[in-house]
């Protein structure tokens, strides 16, 4: 399953202002596994070319 960045970006700032991940995972119909993932993720960036 693919999140959108709308989502991602919801994510992160939810996490930001302290908004347990248990509510954020509910809110979003998310797994907790996949709220955690986008907000540890430190850069959004795509990887620079080798």
């Amino acid at each position: 399953m693919t999140v959108p960045l709308d989502e991602i970006n919801d994510i992160r700032e939810m996490d930001a202002v302290g908004v347990p991940r248990a509510e954020i995972a509910r809110r979003q119909s998310l797994s907790r596994n996949t709220v955690a993932k986008y907000a540890d993720m430190e850069d959004m960036s795509p990887a620079a070319p080798a």
